[in-house]
């Protein structure tokens, strides 16, 4: 008869079986399927292994072909850190590593023995701390076999947790442009959900195995994507990863791609943008934001004059930018001039009084914007805080000179920009000097965020 054994929780923890017989009658609560995580499968012949992130510390160790390891999730520039003996350590990942998903399993106990062998006879090599993650090559009987230190060597399963390697995490509600069924763009917004634990990573591919896709940095529940060209029905698939490494399931959803011949050419991209503007100018508030985003919208979709030229088109719209930015004091909301000490003065009065991006004044403007806008203006001035009429008049007004007779074409075209003196295009010289060094930033925003369709 074997005699069970009862040890306090400590021991428990740090002895392992001290007999075949005994790891027979513990394999029952070895988990039978193991978890999947994402890792490291080396590709040089021989990598080294240092104590930190960068070729100024000491090397520790070296993994070789083929072996795979976990990563703890800590990177630093090219840098990885893997499980790779009883510490986490780091390897130059970028031109040496592959991105694999491995069986994995994580230590349960507070210090776990590593054998070179599958059993207690064989000698102690070295340990595990508790929550270390592993990757699992094979198994015998209740043992796991996994690469420890460029080794393959032994751990018993009953403290290698394989079923809840980590928390879990669960994807849901894809869905591409909130669920339409068709877009004239390839340039569309994924939206999804997760339950269990917050993702740390996602991948998003046309592909079901996600070939080519590599793992981007979460940083909300809506990210951007580009689908392939050529309309058509397209299936994009996502899958998150959490700080432990874990994989969610992987979710589609389709939409149809109905190419438009009345797009403006240009994309911009959202996160490069929101970057590059939040250095330029700082933090945003959530209707700033929203401003933003709808502009972005407008514009992608605008095919008013420049936009064969690529450069003169962002110069242009860096002007927009700029203008708009000033004239609605930085919400980049339609609004209203903020009093009445000049409007007295404007023609039709202060029922004329500013309205917009752009400000729009005097009722022979208003006038001249109600056909273009397709809005009774004159009737109803207020419409001209509309979102879509108030980038029709800026748009329009600017690119064909209605606000002054002077467009933006005249200052900003192939192989000159004048940004001090576009400010004709809507108010003489007021503030030039300032809006030309908005412009200037937002030329350097454009530039690092538009794509050419």
């Amino acid at each position: 008869m074997i005699k069970p054994l009862h040890p306090t929780p400590a021991t428990a923890r740090r002895v392992l079986l001290s007999g075949a017989a005994l790891a027979i009658l513990l394999a029952a609560s070895v988990p039978a399927v193991a978890g999947t995580c994402a890792g490291l499968k080396v590709t040089a012949s021989a990598l080294n292994v240092r104590s930190g992130a960068g070729t100024g510390y000491a090397v520790v160790g070296t993994v070789n072909s083929g072996e795979t390891y976990i990563t703890t999730g800590s990177t630093s520039g090219a840098w990885k850190k893997i499980w790779f003996n009883n510490y986490a350590r780091w390897i130059h990942a970028s031109s040496y590593t592959q991105a694999v998903n491995v069986s994995c399993g994580k230590v349960t106990a507070s210090t776990l023995n590593v054998r070179s062998g599958p059993g207690t006879g064989y000698g102690i090599v070295g340990t595990a701390p508790s929550g270390s993650t592993w990757s699992v090559i094979g198994s015998s009987g209740s043992w796991r076999k996994v690469w420890y230190a460029s080794q393959a060597r032994w751990m018993h399963g009953s403290y290698l947790d394989q079923n809840g390697t980590a928390p879990s995490i669960g994807l849901s509600g894809v869905t591409i442009n909130g669920g339409a069924a068709s877009t004239t763009s390839r340039y569309v917004r994924v939206k999804f959900g997760y339950n269990t634990s917050t993702p740390t990573h996602y991948r998003i591919s046309h592909s079901s195995t996600f070939s080519g896709a590599s793992w981007k940095s979460y940083s909300g529940t809506t990210v951007d994507f580009t689908l392939s060209s050529g309309g058509g029905s397209k299936r994009v698939y996502m899958q998150l990863k959490n700080s432990a490494g874990r994989l969610s399931n992987v979710t589609s959803d389709t939409i149809t791609y109905n190419p438009s011949t009345t797009a403006s050419g240009y994309r911009i991209n959202r996160d490069a943008f929101f970057s590059r503007l939040r250095y330029h100018f700082g933090s945003l508030n959530q209707s700033q934001v929203d401003g933003i985003n709808y502009l972005l919208n407008n514009i992608e979709k605008d095919t008013r004059p420049a936009i064969a030229n690529q450069t003169v088109w962002m110069r242009q719209i860096a002007y927009m930018w700029a203008t708009t930015k000033h004239e609605v004091a930085n919400t980049y909301q339609p609004i209203t001039e903020y009093s009445n000490t000049h409007c007295v003065n404007y023609d039709g009065g202060c029922r004329y009084k500013g309205r917009g991006y752009v400000q729009l004044t005097h009722l022979y403007n208003y006038r001249k914007m109600s056909p273009i806008t397709g809005q009774d203006l004159v009737t109803y001035p207020e419409r001209a805080l509309w979102p879509n009429v108030a980038y029709t008049v800026m748009s329009y007004g600017m690119h064909y000179g209605s606000f002054t007779g002077r467009k933006l074409g005249d200052y900003v075209y192939a192989g000159h920009t004048d940004y001090y003196n576009a400010r004709r295009v809507v108010n003489g010289t007021d503030r030039a000097s300032l809006l030309a060094g908005y412009a200037t930033k937002f030329q350097d925003i454009m530039e690092r965020s538009t794509q050419k369709l």
